[in-house]
């Protein structure tokens, strides 16, 4: 990168939250167009966000007609299409969790199950000396990262760099968890993830966003907009503005900023001044806030009061609503640390318990729960006194 360049990112306003999918297509093949995404005669690795097999109307995943769409114009532009993801929990099986989501048939044929070969890659992160990751995403010609634009609870925004966590295969994300266990370890490993195979493209999905507590059980809201470019980093600093957040709040960027001071190449642009931001025409145009934004319960902490704070993060422990729970075991399967057990609910134990809400994350009945009470005070004090950036 040339240090006077800027990262272009487009926001591109599609008139409601709902298109036909003729719209959609259209709008994709702008974005080919500005974003110069070549794809003729080339093998395209469309990956979506499959975290759980949830329907589409609850916006956890995907757009299916996104999905579409995305697989049309790259027909149209003769390239290979191949549409998969690694789901997010360990014992999924990928097309199951595709077709409930509806992506799987949007795919039209060119669904991959990601998980049919993978391969360990050795790797300089702190935290592990090997990801295990599917052979395809290293091998595609060209990788087109569709994410969602939703609130996470570990991450604050589940976005374009996120996203590519699922370039780890099955239970391998469980351990990762475990090995990069605050807010700070994961985010500078979902950075080395990220630098595995950079996407060649980003089209957030936000015809629809979800706020609160995301990624899964948020409130779901419309927008009606894709947001794109080819800097991953520079449409994830969009995105958290669009949160109400300065991107130096979010300890994703706070490791960009790191990696830059220690010398590392630089995997893209997130400071304002580095990013052009445009609309489906070219544009300029002004990154606004959403009005009433909810960002996650766990959202960062003030420098001055980051010490005590993380100790309390530290001592909370998910909670089971045992209206909701079906007791199918899918929280214990998932737990890195193995702290859950059922009796007949999940029994979570306190001294192996990393707070990491794995378990709410996966739990497709929403039975687990970041706790109330006590957290509660916590996390008012946070929204309070966000000065700073998130635990380390």
């Amino acid at each position: 990168m040339k240090p006077d360049d800027k990262s272009d990112v487009y926001i591109i306003d599609l008139g409601g939250p709902d298109p036909e999918l003729e719209a959609l297509r259209e709008a994709v093949g702008r974005i080919f167009e500005l974003t110069g995404t070549r794809v003729a005669d080339k093998d395209v690795l469309v990956k979506p966000n499959i975290l759980a097999p949830v329907p589409p109307e609850m916006h956890v995943t995907t757009s299916p007609t996104l999905v579409k769409a995305v697989v049309d114009v790259v027909k149209d532009l003769h390239g290979h299409p191949y549409v998969g993801d690694n789901p997010g929990g360990v014992e999924r099986n990928s097309l199951h969790t595709a077709e409930v989501t509806g992506i799987a048939r949007a795919s039209g044929g060119h669904f991959r199950n990601l998980s049919e070969e993978v391969v360990e890659v050795e790797t300089s992160c702190r935290f592990t000396d090997k990801f295990v990751v599917s052979r395809f995403i290293l091998e595609a010609d060209v990788v087109v990262n569709l994410p969602v634009f939703k609130t996470h609870m570990l991450t604050t925004l589940t976005g374009a760099v996120k996203n590519c966590f699922g370039y780890i295969a099955g239970t391998n994300k469980a351990r990762l968890h475990l090995a990069a266990f605050s807010r700070g370890r994961f985010a500078e490993m979902l950075l080395d993830i990220y630098e595995l195979r950079v996407p060649d493209l980003h089209i957030v999905d936000a015809l629809y966003f979800m706020d609160g507590n995301g990624p899964t059980h948020g409130r779901p809201r419309p927008l009606g907009r894709l947001i794109a470019g080819r800097d991953g980093l520079a449409v994830d600093a969009v995105l958290t503005r669009m949160m109400g957040l300065d991107p130096m709040q979010v300890r994703l960027f706070q490791k960009a900023a790191e990696r830059e001071e220690q010398g590392k190449k630089p995997l893209g642009r997130f400071r304002p001044e580095e990013i052009r931001v445009m609309d489906g025409e070219g544009r300029p145009v002004e990154v606004e806030p959403i009005p009433d934004f909810l960002l996650p319960s766990t959202i960062g902490v003030s420098i001055e009061e980051q010490a005590e704070l993380l100790v309390e993060l530290g001592s909370l422990t998910p909670v089971v609503d045992e209206d909701l729970c079906v007791m199918c075991g899918d929280c214990a399967e998932n737990c890195p640390p193995e702290a859950i057990t059922l009796d007949p609910y999940p029994v979570v134990d306190a001294s192996k318990c990393i707070s990491c809400f794995c378990c709410a994350e996966l739990c497709t009945e929403g039975a687990m729960e970041v706790p109330s009470g006590r957290a509660t005070g916590l996390f008012d004090r946070m929204f309070r006194q966000s000065e700073g950036g998130q635990g380390s």
